[in-house]
């Protein structure tokens, strides 16, 4: 990442407490065997073990683990795609900076993204541009009145720019905003426009299918004719929902919603996701790098260009029961 010194800044210590502290315990303390940094044992809650861990860690060790997690774990994530690949960031840096001094004349509107940092993430190789913005009302109790007041929602994104890639990625939680940022981010670097890729398609949605082996559960949009909603239709143990009659009809009809899948990629790792096939939004269930979500986004990106996967046999997907 582009720094000014050899100081961490009070806004990366903040993403790393952040990050360290919805990561999985277990996660936490592997990374303190990585580094190796002890964990007092009579830090017991998560925030104490935390503090002491980042106190332990060295400038260096800081800003590997802000660029593996800081912007991933359980993220929601929009994937649009162009027709042309990307030019280099070097290309678009100095464009990107300038979002940086766009003045809104209301610091306070709702779906307006407000821009806070630009960064060229070197381990990544990515541009990121990380933005939030308000959307919703929380209804809390005044402690000093005891009335009721409102509080405006407070929502963070990123965008991910890959160079030499078809690929825009838009980290945040609402598709509304991804579209918008979808949108205006091209416009601002002076890119072809990006759309959402659409794994509808049947072409696109078999061999999606197929690099993941198998798809464990599907929802499928129901017709207004039958019901209003959606039905759900997991796979038994051992069974592969491809080879079901019921789904294939539903690819077919164009009324397959989303799916879960569950990639496994040795023994002590794996990538659990749901994907929404339409917009191809993707939600990690499971605490994901980024390496994790790059090799995701490059086997999207691939299968968008016709490839077809040649995986070893020890990529599996683990079969997915859904809990009632």
């Amino acid at each position: 990442m582009e720094t000014s010194g050899s100081d961490t800044s009070e806004k990366e210590i903040f993403r790393l407490r952040r990050t360290l502290v919805n990561m999985p315990l277990q996660m936490l303390y592997s990374l303190a065997n990585k580094y190796e940094v002890e964990i007092p044992p009579e830090a017991l809650d998560i925030y104490t073990i935390v503090d002491s861990f980042i106190d332990e860690l060295d400038y260096k060790a800081k800003k590997e683990i802000l660029s593996q997690y800081g912007d991933a774990g359980k993220v929601s994530s929009f994937v649009f795609i162009t027709k042309e690949k990307t030019p280099s960031i070097q290309t678009i840096f100095g464009k990107a900076k300038t979002l940086l001094n766009i003045r809104p004349e209301s610091m306070f509107w709702e779906s307006y993204p407000y821009y806070d940092e630009v960064e060229i993430d070197h381990t990544t190789r990515t541009l990121r541009i990380r933005f939030h913005y308000l959307l919703g009302l929380i209804s809390l109790i005044d402690e000093m009145t005891g009335r009721p007041k409102e509080h405006r929602q407070y929502w963070r994104g990123v965008v991910v720019y890959r160079p030499d890639s078809k690929i825009l990625e838009v980290r945040t939680k609402h598709r509304s905003m991804a579209t918008k940022m979808a949108a205006r981010i091209p416009a601002y670097l002076g890119l072809e426009p990006f759309y959402s890729l659409n794994l509808m398609d049947i072409n696109m949605n078999r061999k999606f299918i197929e690099w993941i082996s198998s798809l464990n559960s599907a929802t499928i949009e129901l017709p207004i004719s039958e019901v209003s909603g959606s039905l759900i239709i997991t796979a038994r143990k051992g069974m592969d929902l491809r080879t079901a009659k019921r789904y294939q009809e539903e690819l077919r009809y164009g009324r397959l919603r989303h799916g879960h899948v569950t990639i496994r990629m040795d023994d002590n790792h794996k990538i659990n996701f749901h994907i929404y096939f339409r917009n191809c939004h993707i939600k990690y269930t499971l605490f994901a790098s980024e390496a994790d979500i790059d090799y995701v986004i490059n086997a999207l990106e691939k299968i968008s260009e016709g490839y077809v996967f040649a995986r070893p046999e020890r990529m599996l997907v683990e079969y997915f029961e859904k809990k009632t």
